[in-house]
């Protein structure tokens, strides 16, 4: 067994602004873990006053080993990024994990069974993923593959410990379509911090850019495929979460911004490649986006630049038939 240097393992990070409600069922989640040598960092993103007093009650409810941190307040908040950065600086453990103030872990044995698994790795572990299930907001669970839930059917052949967690690699990892939720990702601290944290420019899929990121700079990963954590997914009729609050382009650009850096500062080639084609099916939806909108020449422009990303005589065809139509149009 490794020894350990740091009194504190894992930091676990809950970022949170105007839902104490919903923060209260995630800090307790984490509080309910059998794992004990835990701290947690409560990042509150500039609270109104109309919820400031619920919080600052909680406050007075908890033990010395929750650490609140409140920012100043801004109309749209400092972001997801910008919190979760500032809990892993202030933060004391090896190993940093995270939690949406709006979801629960529901695995009590989840921390201990990573560390199970991190503490007796023959090699220092960078980061471990686990799985988690999704939520509509009437309650039904959303059934399709979202994160890499797909990778527990991939397992076969790999080498596994007895706390069920696999040695794994950035090609095995991004043979899924998705990526690692931030509930479900376990980073160590040094390594984090060498990579600069989160993206504070990113507000949408920043956790797809720091799983990129992570798995392009890390040389040992344990993947998990447990679900250790109930997700609620944000429903579109409200403002209050990161994934309502910006525009359906505003969404799109984020997107091809964390495609783009991927690929052109990604080590690892299948990192490169999966980019790539995540890019392509991005500039495929804002061309129908375009088209729905009838904006047949601006749809053009971005079929052609799926088509150079991602050739297929299928979307060349597609392409060949908007260039007609836009010329036709003028």
């Amino acid at each position: 067994m490794k020894n350990v240097n740091n009194d504190v393992f894992f930091t676990v990070i809950i970022p949170t602004r105007n839902r104490p409600d919903l923060f209260k069922l995630a800090l307790d989640s984490v509080l309910a873990q059998s794992f004990k040598n835990i701290e947690v960092v409560v990042v509150n993103d500039g609270t109104t006053d109309e919820f400031l007093a619920a919080y600052k009650a909680l406050e007075s409810q908890y033990d010395e080993n929750i650490h609140w941190r409140y920012q100043i307040r801004r109309p749209n908040g400092h972001g997801q990024s910008y919190s979760m950065n500032t809990g892993a600086y202030v933060g004391n453990g090896q190993y940093i994990c995270f939690l949406d103030d709006d979801d629960f872990w529901i695995d009590a044995e989840h921390l201990q069974r990573a560390y199970n698994s991190i503490i007796n790795a023959k090699n220092t572990v960078d980061a471990y993923y686990t799985n988690q299930d999704a939520y509509f907001s009437d309650g039904k669970k959303q059934l399709n593959n979202v994160w890499i839930e797909d990778l527990a059917n991939k397992t076969s052949g790999l080498a596994v410990d007895e706390f069920n967690a696999f040695m794994v690699n950035a090609e095995f990892l991004f043979s899924s379509g998705g990526f690692a939720h931030l509930n479900c990702t376990i980073i160590r601290r040094s390594l984090y911090l060498a990579i600069k944290g989160m993206d504070e420019n990113i507000r949408y899929e920043c956790d797809r850019d720091i799983f990129i990121r992570t798995v392009d700079a890390a040389e040992h990963i344990l993947y998990c495929p447990a679900v250790i954590s109930k997700h609620h997914i944000p429903d579109p009729k409200k403002s209050d979460n990161m994934s309502t609050l910006v525009s359906t382009f505003e969404k799109r650009l984020y997107q091809i911004t964390v495609y783009e850096k991927a690929i052109l500062l990604s080590q690892k080639s299948c990192i490169v490649s999966h980019s790539q084609l995540g890019l392509a099916n991005i500039f495929k939806h804002i061309t129908v986006e375009y088209i729905r909108l009838n904006k047949t020449r601006d749809a053009l422009i971005f079929a052609k630049k799926a088509l150079a990303l991602n050739s297929t005589v299928k979307w060349w065809l597609y392409t060949q038939y908007l260039q007609i139509l836009a010329t036709v149009r003028k």
